[in-house]
């Protein structure tokens, strides 16, 4: 169904059908609890703390696994309170005037994160950081499901459709919030690229 933004909003039976079988097909998937688990941890451990974010980018996104690690870590560094201010959100928080802070973050890891061999930048290595930085607050995305809700971009302006990302899953948690196991031992955010995933990268359901 779709409601009064235009933003598809699958029933229960779908949603649970579709992060059930990314647990049951994506191999891969329990590298992000070995890669959260290295961050939570080591909160406050900016080395640390970019060693996690190593290890899920050379699993999900190998192809841009290749960055300067020592400048991941300076950019954690220096981003230590806003990243501390993010994580103890949760998504039904964010507003506008989140856009700057996510601007300026997502256009910084934009930058450490970049292929050394070409310069070449990636969105998606962005979110997938972000996401372990604040699991609650900062959904993750790839190419296929950022086309899927109309936020397909370009690397040098990708964050304003990040932001429009964030703004389309704040909608997505409210609605499908219910829908998910309570306790849960993930959030709900991840839960959602679960389903995102199995519908759109994958089309498991």
């Amino acid at each position: 169904m779709e409601n009064n933004h235009g933003l598809y909003i699958p029933e229960y039976e779908e949603f649970r059908k579709g992060y059930e079988s990314y647990n049951r097909f994506e191999r891969r998937g329990p590298i992000y609890f070995e890669a959260l688990s290295v961050i939570e941890h080591n909160l406050g451990k900016p080395y640390f703390i970019a060693k996690g974010i190593q290890r899920l980018i050379r699993c999900w996104n190998r192809f841009y696994a290749n960055f300067n690690f020592e400048e991941l870590v300076m950019c954690v560094e220096r981003n230590k309170p806003v990243i501390e201010e993010f994580r103890g959100r949760d998504i039904k928080s964010l507003s506008d005037d989140d856009w700057k802070g996510i601007r300026n973050l997502f256009n910084q890891f934009l930058g450490a994160l970049k292929r050394n061999i070409d310069g070449r930048m990636s969105p998606v290595s962005v979110a997938k950081s972000f996401n372990l930085l604040a699991p609650n607050f900062l959904p993750l995305w790839d190419s296929n499901i950022a086309f899927k809700y109309d936020c397909f971009y370009f690397s040098e302006s990708a964050c304003k459709q990040y932001f429009d990302f964030c703004k389309k899953m704040q909608i997505m948690a409210e609605k499908v919030r219910s829908y998910v196991p309570i306790p849960d031992d993930r959030s709900l955010l991840k839960r959602i690229d679960e389903f995102n995933y199995a519908k759109y990268t994958m089309h498991w359901v």
